[in-house]
């Protein structure tokens, strides 16, 4: 693992900026304007626009979700209101840059596959991308190259909050639609038992696209599919423990796909821990899956500890140690099976978070000399209670 040029840094700073730019303005046109409404208590932006009238003027007028009000990049945007445009020519060649430079990039269907998405609103409706694909964008993100090894799978997974899509006042595009602009052999695939939703969309290749939320009740509610109104009214989602720690407060990065596609991912760090977490809870017939989660977990705390980023870490260790003695349980073995160095790495990590939080570290630290070593399988947890 090496740290990126400054050079490099700048360009995809730059490419991200105006990657976003470009995606605002094609998606709120300046014949509009921006206005302020509260939803349960909470003030979000929308965009007041105009539907295309063939006979001349404005037509229909329709409000679209723009983002909580509040948020620093939004805001600075929606002030701004200018059509900021960035030419595809000129983006073009700065992602083609970063690609020969060494940057990972997705393979062209995940690549498309996300783009599409992403142009039926699913970033601007607040989903986020997970799983490897949201891995690949943290090498630009953090500044390092990071291993190739652990970025590939034959899927894409997209998360939003429940409670998200049941009161923003606003849909996506249909997303099967969508997903047939890419490739026309995407159908959607019905959950056993549910005649209506479909939260899983493959293609005759194998390639999947799901749809998840977190569960923050009861294990029983993971047998069904949750109804997800904000993404069409046949669309459901898996639901899935430890997805709202992942998604909580994520961040905005770069798929270097064509020119560059903007994205909301977990942050670097919620993803390293939830990634220890779902190693202890996969079955052990996963040997594969296991591994490239510590894989994954190991590369970003190396590449926080890079660079000087590794309370970040430790701050995400706490939060996730608060949830109850289940999860501390759970990332006390999944610490204890990692490699001697990396376990280092993360015990140095909490205990400046505890310094800076003034924090008993006793609370969060694990035993790394309890004599069984981070390879040790015969480590385990009890059954996960939320």
């Amino acid at each position: 693992m090496i740290r990126m040029s400054s050079t490099d840094e700048l360009m995809f700073s730059d490419l991200l900026q105006k990657t976003i730019d470009a995606e605002f303005d094609d998606t709120f046109p300046e014949n509009g304007s921006y206005v302020s409404q509260t939803r349960r208590g909470k003030e979000y932006w929308y965009y007041r626009g105009f539907e295309t009238n063939p006979m001349g003027g404005d037509g229909k007028q329709y409000l679209k979700y723009v983002g909580p009000k509040g948020v620093l990049e939004t805001d600075k945007r929606v002030e701004a209101f200018s059509r900021v445009r960035s030419g595809y020519r000129e983006r073009r060649n700065i992602a083609t840059k970063l690609r020969q430079s060494g940057l990972p990039a997705p393979i062209t269907l995940e690549g498309r596959v996300i783009q599409a998405l992403s142009k039926a609103g699913l970033f601007r409706l607040r989903c986020v991308l997970v799983g490897s694909v949201a891995f690949q964008t943290y090498a630009g993100l953090l500044g390092v190259k990071l291993p190739g090894m652990s970025m590939r799978t034959d899927d894409v997974d997209f998360a939003q909050y429940f409670g998200i899509s049941q009161h923003i006042d606003d849909r996506t595009d249909d997303i099967e639609m969508a997903l047939k602009s890419v490739d026309s052999s995407f159908t959607s695939i019905m959950y056993p038992g549910e005649r209506t939703l479909a939260a899983s969309f493959r293609n005759q290749f194998g390639f999947k696209v799901d749809i998840l939320t977190p569960n923050r009740g009861s294990r029983d509610y993971e047998s069904s599919l949750a109804k997800m109104p904000a993404l069409g009214n046949n669309v459901g989602a898996f639901v899935l423990r430890f997805l709202d720690y992942l998604i909580h407060e994520p961040v905005t990065s770069l798929l270097l796909h064509d020119a560059g596609v903007a994205v909301t991912v977990p942050a670097p760090e919620r993803f390293a821990v939830h990634k220890l977490l779902v190693s202890t809870d996969r079955p052990t017939t996963q040997v594969g899956k296991i591994a490239r989660d510590r894989r994954q977990a190991s590369d970003l705390i190396q590449a926080l500890d890079m660079t000087g980023r590794l309370h970040n870490i430790g701050l995400a260790w706490i939060d996730a140690c608060d949830r109850g003695p289940s999860w501390r349980e759970r990332l006390r073995v999944a610490a204890l099976r990692l490699e001697p160095s990396t376990r280092s790495q993360l015990s140095r990590a909490v205990m400046e978070a505890c310094k800076l939080e003034r924090l008993n570290p006793l609370k969060y630290l694990f035993d790394i000399d309890d004599g069984k070593g981070g390879s040790d399988e015969t480590l385990s947890v009890s059954p996960f209670r939320p």
